[in-house]
């Protein structure tokens, strides 16, 4: 079945069965179920590449990956791989394409981003890792493409976005670890130049004040993303040195992994001497030993909610959508007596 033999059996134009499996508000509500019962009865489904030689408009989906820092590891890729995934579930029942391409560094993103627009044509485009000034936002906004972030600049400009609710989900960590009667709390971060870890360390400052407890700049570390195995030696040192420290918050699964390994080196018991809490993913919940407390992470749900937004052809102001966690217990985080 063609859509010229549908619009036959329809007994409409085949620009109108074209328009109302598109969804678009200029077909009537009752057209569009009309047209979409003919497509499931007789197992139509439109060629995404027909309708860009149609209409001269690539119906794909652009998502740049990086591969580089922590990202080099395809243990620590499971996240993207994860939100790539909930994309992936939406754009195919709306037949269209998801071109991924790759990049090495900082510099070879804003190249693919150039590329994806200049010489693919496309216009729908899915962007991830946000800095908290972002030189991939002003290149998207220069072209006037249709995009959605996943996460947010500091600013947080007029576009839409997905991301985890970092505020609530430190608040929420905080919460659980004094009713266990923690208060000398470390912390280890990623460079705060992804907003993520800038939110994520201002909720952490927030909420210890809230708590009365008074932040100790010794307990609190940063990493590069481009430099992850120094986690370890970071946060063994800390330990070393900080010998009261009773919980370390991880701001990442691949710190979590380190924190791991360094309390393992110093032969701390994990959910007995020390206690170690994280962010939620493959590599603490499959892979870890012993599997790590953390919070939820919704990364699939990010991915599709990133696309309903992309793709809704009604909108007519930015959306934004913020992903609620709730703490998942494993057994590595302890009650000090």
């Amino acid at each position: 079945m063609n859509i010229k033999e549908l619009a036959k059996k329809l007994g409409l134009s085949i620009t109108t069965v074209s328009r109302a499996l598109g969804g678009y508000s200029d077909v009537s509500e009752k057209t569009r179920e009309r047209v979409k019962k003919y497509a499931n009865k007789y197992q139509y489904s439109p060629n995404p590449y027909a309708s860009t030689l149609a209409s001269g408009k690539v119906k794909t989906v652009g998502y740049v990956l990086p591969i580089y820092g922590s990202n080099t590891s395809t243990l620590n890729q499971g996240n993207f791989f994860q939100f790539i995934s909930g994309m992936s579930e939406e754009l195919l029942s709306e037949s269209i394409q998801l071109q991924i391409s790759f990049a090495k560094s900082e510099n070879e993103e804003l190249i693919a981003y150039e590329k994806l627009i200049t010489e693919h044509k496309i216009e729908n485009i899915v962007l991830q890792n946000i800095k908290t000034k972002d030189k991939r936002i002003e290149i998207l906004n220069k072209y006037k493409v249709n995009y959605v972030a996943w996460g947010k600049t500091k600013s947080k400009r007029n576009y839409s976005w997905v991301d985890l609710d970092n505020d609530n989900a430190i608040k929420i960590i905080i919460n659980y670890l004094i009713k266990k009667n923690h208060t000398h709390i470390a912390y280890i971060n990623i460079s705060e130049k992804y907003n993520f870890a800038n939110e994520r360390k201002s909720s952490f400052l927030k909420n210890l004040k809230l708590n009365k407890i008074n932040f100790n700049p010794n307990y609190y570390a940063s990493v590069k993303l481009e430099e992850p195995e120094n986690s370890f030696e970071v946060i063994k040192k800390m330990l070393t040195k900080n010998k009261k420290i009773s919980a370390i918050i991880c701001s990442t699964e691949f710190s979590a992994l380190s924190a791991v390994k360094a309390c393992n080196d110093l032969n701390y018991k994990i959910g007995k001497d020390i206690s170690i809490i994280t962010f939620d993913g493959a590599l603490v919940r499959d892979l870890s030993s012993p599997p790590i407390t953390a919070v939820s992470f919704p990364v699939k749900e990010l991915g599709k909610r990133a696309i309903n937004i992309l793709l809704d052809k009604n909108k007519n102001q930015t959306v934004n959508y913020l992903a609620k966690s709730e703490i998942i217990e494993r057994g590595s985080v302890h009650i000090v007596s």
